[in-house]
């Protein structure tokens, strides 16, 4: 079954991982323009998120990552991942 889904279903939308920790909302989207596909969802993290999966201590409130969409497992309230938090260090990368 196709599902169509615009942009502005997604932007703000809390991101969980599977053992449903609190990772931050979604941003932006990244698109791969040569194969016309969306490749990344940019989230905005939460600083103790940065710190875990990131490796960075940042003195503002939230931080920007990038979020591959392989690892996106539902999307419906929230969007939920494929993955624990403990398993997403060096899936995430910083922006």
């Amino acid at each position: 079954m196709v599902r169509e889904l615009l942009f502005s279903h997604l932007k703000d939308k809390a991101v969980y991982s599977k053992n449903m920790v609190a990772l931050g909302t979604v941003r932006d989207v990244e698109i791969d323009t040569a194969e016309m596909r969306v490749t990344h969802l940019v989230l905005q993290v939460e600083k103790q998120i940065a710190k875990e999966l990131l490796g960075k201590l940042i003195v503002i409130r939230h931080a920007k990552a990038r979020l591959p969409t392989s690892l996106v497992e539902s999307v419906k309230d929230a969007i939920i991942l494929k993955k624990d938090a403990n398993e997403l260090k060096g899936s995430i990368e910083s922006v």
